[in-house]
């Protein structure tokens, strides 16, 4: 059964939304006779739009079908352009898709390998279970975690059908056998705003909100918290993306809009395409008004306005798309701290282009990459990650705190910063530490591979 939620990767336009000079294309003649019409029409569109345009091979394979010879065409760096059939049932998805968790697969000094949960959405199935962030898994569905059986456990956690994990506990250095949590999937809806809390040590407040998604019919709720942590007085803002897929580029523009003083007609991002495209500069109020996700009035948001100090950002390899571009748009405006581990590197903007004739005759969807994406001051370029400030590994020590902790180590490594002792009520942390070596995250794979189920409308490829 198909997932109700959407997840938005990159940052779905209509061309009607943004004024293109791309040129309508005409057929390769040296390869007349000799393409399918379908392979035709991706070679077509990929050399209108492609950023990579210039790098497409002259001679492309064509004794394979659509999707591979789509694949043949992207430049070798490219690990984001996909293809879809929007008609094609799907069965595989993620464990947060299904159950509401994320989780990441390590090797302990002590246990040896285990797998760590580190994302329970509020409300979903895990969290109805009983499952928490930091719980310690040995088995999925009575197959045990090791470095031999890791392709069969990410294979059950994606299908949907059901799981049980056998938890266990630390205790003494010794690992003791927990409760047999059993999960099955059921349709949620996840909220962006996880949570919000200030740290006060009596002379300074610093806000902290946890945002998982840019979901645009969501952006009240994003807003309406970072207004309450307004009112609380904070003169700092801690924002954690540290699993943040990304998502609507229009919220990321109210976001930025209300953390940093800037004006309705400054720039908030700067889209370069392949030469047909050329260079587009969208101010703050072009891109919040290019959907319809309320509130759209630069000044209703700007009049909710955080006087900040800085703004300080967590994150991880899972950090992405939307979540990279508000970190980098800021930067010309307000003090910008990014802490924890280098994201994704997902630095490019891309649009649906799908078959405009009527009646349509292939359904393929395709997302290239369409736009390379700079701030105001012409920074960007960040396909290799974004690297933090103050490099912090989450997960090099276990276990794991509770969102929001004062004792998480990206958290107090913010507050460390700041430079002063704040009260916070933390929750109780086991004296004993396992140190891990990274294996799996579920959370950025799902970073990686996340699509734009929207598609947009474009006018039809001429040949």
């Amino acid at each position: 059964m198909k997932p109700s939620w959407r997840i938005k990767l990159y940052f779905a336009y209509t061309l009607t939304g943004i004024l293109f000079t791309f040129s309508a294309c005409k057929k390769e003649s040296e390869n007349s006779g000799i393409l399918t019409e379908e392979q035709q029409w991706i070679l077509d569109s990929m050399k209108v739009y492609y950023y990579y345009a210039n790098q497409i091979p002259t001679s492309p394979d064509v004794n394979v079908n659509g999707n591979t010879f789509f694949k043949s065409l992207l430049y070798a760096s490219d690990r984001f352009s996909y293809m879809e059939n929007p008609n094609e049932v799907k069965s595989e998805y993620s464990s947060f898709a299904w159950y509401g968790f994320e989780y990441a697969l390590l090797l302990t000094d002590v246990r040896g390998w285990v797998g760590v949960v580190t994302l329970v959405a509020p409300g979903g199935p895990s969290d109805k279970q009983g499952l928490k962030r930091g719980d310690v898994f040995t088995t999925v569905n009575g197959i045990q975690i090791n470095a031999s059986t890791e392709s069969s456990v990410k294979l059950v956690l994606k299908q949907g059908k059901g799981v049980q994990l056998q938890t266990v506990k630390l205790e003494n250095s010794l690992f003791k056998e927990g409760a047999v949590v059993t999960i099955a999937f059921s349709r949620f809806n996840e909220m962006p705003v996880y949570m919000t809390r200030v740290f006060n040590n009596g002379s300074k407040k610093v806000g902290y909100i946890f945002y998982n998604k840019f979901d645009g019919g969501q952006d009240y709720a994003v807003l309406d918290s970072l207004a309450k942590l307004k009112e609380e007085g904070v003169s700092e803002l801690i924002i954690d993306l540290r699993y943040n897929p990304g998502g609507d580029v229009s919220s990321a523009a109210k976001i930025a809009a209300l953390l940093a003083p800037v004006s309705a007609e400054q720039v908030f991002a700067i889209y370069q395409a392949n030469a047909n495209g050329g260079r587009l500069v969208k101010s703050f109020l072009n891109v919040i008004n290019e959907n319809i996700y309320l509130p759209q009035s630069f000044d209703v948001i700007s009049s909710r306005r955080l006087k900040l100090e800085r703004v300080i950002f967590l994150t991880t390899a899972a950090t992405a798309s939307a979540s990279e571009l508000l970190i980098n748009v800021l930067k010309p405006y307000i003090s910008v701290t990014q802490i924890g581990e280098t994201t994704i590197g997902k630095d490019m903007a891309s649009f649906a282009i799908t078959d405009q004739r009527i009646p349509a005759i292939f359904s393929n969807v395709l997302h290239p990459l369409i736009f390379k994406l700079y701030n105001a001051k012409g920074k960007g370029d960040y396909s290799g990650g974004i690297i933090p400030d103050n490099m912090v590994e989450e997960l090099a020590n276990l276990p794991l705190t509770p969102l929001g902790d004062s004792k998480d180590p990206l958290i107090s490594k913010a507050l460390m910063l700041i430079g002063n002792s704040f009260v916070a009520q933390s929750a109780n942390r086991s004296q004993q530490v396992m140190r891990t070596i990274p294996g799996f995250s579920s959370a950025e794979q799902r970073s990686i591979g996340a699509k734009d189920m929207e598609v947009s409308k474009l006018l039809p490829i001429v040949h």
